[in-house]
Order: structure tokens, then sequence, then C-alpha cells
């Protein structure tokens, strides 16, 4: 429900090509230090195409049962960030890299750390 309203603010509509993060209110153990960053991601649509109506919402609903209740009980409250960028693509691959280089690992959501291609 509160996704679902976060969705429909206007800057989750209106903003296209953004980085996003989902974060929480406390930090989270790393390999090394802490972070509160949960996930970063990037689209070229706004963030309500890129969740809403989709397949992608009903996993995060789903998962939210499973994960993200866990996620509230130990770190607190979850925010998502969304900053606008001119490459969405570089911007996540870059800020990837650093949260790679401060904590030895991706965010506890990434599986990888993207590369980007050459021409970028």
């Amino acid at each position: 429900e509160q996704f679902t309203e976060f969705l429909n603010q206007e800057k989750c509509v209106n903003l296209s090509n953004i980085l996003y993060s989902w974060r929480v209110e406390n930090p989270i153990s790393r390999v090394l230090g802490e972070s509160n960053i949960l996930y970063i991601g990037q689209t070229s649509k706004s963030f309500y195409k890129r969740y809403s109506g989709t397949k992608a919402f009903e996993i995060e609903v789903r998962f939210f049962k499973i994960f993200y209740q866990h996620v509230m009980k130990l770190y607190g409250p979850i925010s998502i960030e969304i900053i606008q960028t001119d490459n969405p693509k570089k911007a996540e691959c870059e800020a990837l890299s650093v949260y790679f280089n401060n904590h030895l690992e991706p965010p506890p959501l990434n599986r990888a750390i993207p590369q980007l291609p050459d021409n970028t």
C-alpha cells in the first residue's frame, strides 16, 4: 500500500533517466564497514513505469512478505532515493563501483557489478 502511494508521487511519475537506491534507516554490516543501501538500480523510464503494473511490481510485493518485512524489523523503515541523470546505466555502474570499493561486495539485493561498454 505504501509502495503504491510512493509510486504515485510526482517525482516517481514524471522523472525519467534515473538512478535509484532502496535504503534502510539503520546501517547493515558489510564485509567492510556498514551501509544503509539495499539496492542500487537505474531505468531510462520513470520509477512509476519501472514498477507499476509490471511483473517487477508483483515480484516486489511477494518479496516484501519474505524479505522487506524482516529487514524493516532489524534495520528500520525503507526509503527510496531517486536521482535524475543523463546516463542512468553509467551512473549505476559508477555507484555500484563506489559501493564495491567501499564494502568489498555489492549491495545485498544487487547480484553483480555491471560493466559499461567502452563507448559510454
